[in-house]
């Protein structure tokens, strides 16, 4: 009898570190919901690294996407106001640092101005391409949007 209770406790034991310890964390990074004036606006994730931890060992994973400006290609535009206001959320609930940017053709532009998690839109009329990136304790990701500004 003795030695069942010692193994139950033994077992107990080792269930408890394995469930304590197995706090795995997703493969890739949350979904970014972008709105405006309450409306979601689609959104593409681009590329990303994100590292995965999980009992015995860690991962990174690196997935390279093509640039913003080529991931808007497919992407519908979604007219907006001048000087519009998008809210940026991310799925999984987290509040990482962001930073956002217009491309210009093929580069990278300004800096967009942001409060929180609220990204200015340019008060100029005419088709954006928006880069958001996300910072993370485990990795980053770029998400991409599309706005025209009338």
């Amino acid at each position: 009898m003795k030695n069942k209770k010692c193994f139950f406790s033994i077992l107990m034991l080792f269930l408890l570190i394995v469930v304590g310890c197995s706090n795995e964390t997703k493969e890739e990074p949350p979904e970014a919901i972008v709105k405006i004036n309450d409306e979601n606006i689609e959104t593409a994730r681009g590329t990303y690294q994100w590292e995965k931890k999980s009992l015995l060992s860690n991962t990174t994973v690196i997935v390279d996407a093509a640039a913003p400006f080529q991931i808007a290609e497919d992407m519908k535009a979604k007219i907006v106001e001048q000087s519009s206001v998008a809210n940026v959320e991310f799925n999984d609930g987290s509040q990482p640092p962001l930073q956002a940017y217009l491309w210009e053709e093929e580069k990278r532009g300004e800096e967009l101005p942001l409060n929180q998690h609220h990204i200015t839109l340019p008060s100029e009329k005419g088709k954006y391409v928006i880069e958001i990136n996300a910072k993370w304790s485990n990795g980053d990701s770029s998400y991409t949007f599309v706005v025209e500004v009338q």
